[in-house]
């Protein structure tokens, strides 16, 4: 009898531990970064450290939905990139995956790679992210891998909607940011059917309406197609707003300091509208603009007409007029430039909210600690003091979004590895010093 016992145990140790760890176990690898860029390498590259780390989180999540439990007795086992071959023959009775986040020129890429147990076929799938998509992106790559290895068709799945960890259900729409598009589009497509009647000289209230109706069908129909043509993401259509605005924006306030008709000022805005909106449908038609960089050309917009404004009246001298050739020179400088730029930082959206604070109150700061300087008879007239207050604003702008800028970077030293250590922690002449600590690399 306790012969025949001890042989039920073992077989139930063995091949009992064996089902489990088969079907329900995953061995996750750390996500390892790579950069093409010469200027960054995998230790230097902090921000893409600290996606990687997130990315582990969020694998950890995706298997836990998809019913795997994760070993992480494992984990810490391999810390630098394996080859295909060698990731075969970690292969084991349970789920292996290595993930990689690659930062390239288009962006940052995520590769995950699958070995299901007690099998030599490794299923890998690569994809563009967004930092802000990075939640939905796991999630949909891990279901996928995992439903492939399981024998299941993945493409089936690709259609149907993902659990995400939020609770939510999360669909890969397409053209998601065409609400925005065809929101601008019928905006601007009003303004021309508006401008083509004020051009003719025309103040017939009878044909105002129906004009700026007829424009604005067109416009939204327009973005309907374009939706459907290309896949338009939120910064795609926001920075396409930024196209047809801020140049609409500058073409009508030059206009208005030129010797031209009233009527004209209009056919003025039109062209700088088209033109914009031209300038921006080819970055676009290139590749796809992150909500940061949209954000980043409607702020130098924004700031590009301030400043312009600004230095028109530092060389006058004087406030007593709007300063529109100022305000318009920089509205379409500021948008291309910062447009241009955009493609080349990706900043995140909310840096760039952050900096764009920043300028603004140092823009408030400068004016209020200068604001002395206009206690004088108006009468008498002072530029040299309204050229110093002016000078104020605009360097408590610039030093606003500096600030802005510093105090938004990545850390310099990310905190990564930490262990607690209790222990002798420095030696005297009267003997060890015991104490407690962590460390880690900052």
């Amino acid at each position: 009898m306790r012969a025949a016992a001890a042989c039920i145990g073992l077989a139930t140790a063995l091949f009992g531990s064996s089902a489990f760890a088969g079907e329900n176990d995953l061995v996750a690898l750390r996500t390892q970064t790579r950069s093409e860029s010469p200027a960054r390498d995998d230790e230097t590259d902090l921000e893409a450290m600290q996606l990687a780390r997130h990315i582990d989180m969020l694998i950890r999540e995706a298997a836990q939905d998809l019913e795997l439990a994760i070993d992480l007795s494992r984990r810490g086992e391999h810390d630098h990139e394996l080859s295909d071959e060698a990731l075969l023959g970690l292969s084991s009775d349970s789920w292996l995956l290595a993930s990689r986040l690659s930062r390239r020129r288009a962006g940052l890429s995520l590769e995950l790679r699958l070995i299901p147990p007690h099998s030599r076929v490794l299923y890998q799938r690569i994809e563009r992210i967004e930092p802000e998509e990075l939640e939905m992106r796991v999630a949909v790559m891990m279901r996928d891998l995992v439903e492939a290895g399981r024998g299941r068709r993945a493409a089936k799945a690709l259609r149907e909607p993902v659990p995400v960890a939020s609770g939510e259900v999360a669909d890969r729409a397409r053209s998601p940011g065409r609400a925005v598009l065809a929101f601008n589009s019928a905006l601007l497509g009003a303004y021309v059917g508006y401008s083509l009647q004020q051009a003719s000289g025309s103040r017939d209230e009878r044909l105002t309406y129906p004009l700026a109706a007829l424009g604005a069908g067109i416009g939204l129909g327009g973005s309907i197609l374009v939706s459907e043509e290309w896949d338009i993401g939120y910064g795609d259509a926001w920075f396409l707003s930024a196209g047809m605005w801020w140049p609409t924006a500058a073409g009508w306030l030059i206009s208005d300091t030129l010797d031209v008709a009233d009527e004209d000022r209009y056919a003025y805005g039109v062209v700088s509208a088209v033109t914009g909106l031209s300038l921006a449908g080819a970055v676009v038609g290139f590749g796809h603009v992150t909500q940061g960089g949209a954000a980043l050309a409607h702020s130098g917009g924004a700031f590009g007409t301030l400043l312009g404004g600004l230095v028109e009246l530092t060389v006058d001298g004087s406030t007593d007029r709007t300063p529109r050739q100022g305000m318009g020179i920089g509205a379409g400088a500021g948008v291309v430039l910062a447009g241009a730029l955009s493609l080349h930082l990706r900043p995140s959206a909310s840096r760039v909210l952050l900096v764009d604070l920043g300028a603004s109150l140092g823009a408030l700061t400068g004016a209020a600690a200068a604001s002395p300087l206009l206690l004088v008879d108006e009468e008498s007239g002072h530029p040299t003091r309204t050229r110093l207050w002016l000078a104020s604003i605009m360097t408590g702008t610039v030093a606003g979004a500096a600030i802005g800028l510093w105090t938004t970077r990545s850390p310099s030293h990310a905190a990564q590895d930490l262990w607690p250590s209790i222990g002798v922690v420095s030696m005297t002449e009267q003997g060890p010093v015991y104490g407690a600590g962590l460390g880690g690399v900052w």
